[in-house]
């Protein structure tokens, strides 16, 4: 084998770790936040990593406004 073809092997190498290293690390975050959400995990709601993108499921009254940014309110806290 020539320096070319073990170079070839190796980037080849790098580029198919890299992959699955993310998929692996995209499935774990999925499941992590999967277990938080069947145990109700208010912080959730304050986390930076998770983003709701489309709410399936409101408090009967609530309305939805495209393009508004949802925002955490607390009991008694007055606009």
């Amino acid at each position: 084998m020539d320096y070319a073809s073990v170079a070839a092997w190796g980037c080849n190498g790098l580029i198919i770790l890299g992959v699955v290293s993310y998929i692996v690390f995209e499935v774990l975050k999925r499941w992590r936040v999967g277990l938080r959400l069947s145990s109700l995990d208010e912080s959730l709601l304050h986390d930076e990593v998770v983003t709701v993108e489309v709410v399936t499921d409101a408090p009967h009254g609530s309305s939805f406004v495209a393009g508004a940014v949802a925002e955490f309110v607390e009991d008694g806290k007055k606009l």
